[in-house]
Order: structure tokens, then sequence, then C-alpha cells
């Protein structure tokens, strides 16, 4: 596996691990409040959950960032 791959797959296993965990805060943790402590746990897995897909996110641009670089220069 080479450099950039193995990067890769820690940028998803772990943005895979948080945006699961910020799916369960929300649907999970959240369930057993009411009223505003629900709307801050719903409101904080939520984001901890696009925190997770963002990591990916940065995972894949670092992907292709370095296959771009190691690919062939532009022709004329």
């Amino acid at each position: 596996m080479t450099p950039a791959l193995k990067a890769s797959a820690r940028h998803w296993i772990s943005g895979t691990v948080i945006a699961f965990t910020g799916v369960a805060v929300s649907r999970g943790v959240a369930s057993g409040f009411e009223g505003r402590p629900h709307a801050l746990f719903a409101l904080a897995g939520q984001l901890v959950a696009l925190g997770g897909l963002f990591i990916i996110l940065l995972g894949i641009r670092r992907r292709l960032s370095r296959a771009n670089a190691d690919g062939p220069p532009p022709g004329p």
C-alpha cells in the first residue's frame, strides 16, 4: 500500500468513527433528554458527525493532491 493510500485510509477510518459517534450522540443520547438539553445534544452530535465527514474530505483531498503530484507533467 502506498503512503498516500495509508494516509487516506487513516482519514477514512478516523472520520467514519467520529461521524458514527456524532450520529450516536445525536440520535441516542439526545433522545434521553427533553427540551433544551435535547436540542444541545442533537446539535453537538450533528456537528461532530459533520466533523467526521470533514476529516474524510481532507483524506480524499490529500490523496488527490499526492496523485496529481506523482503524475506526469502537463503536456505542451
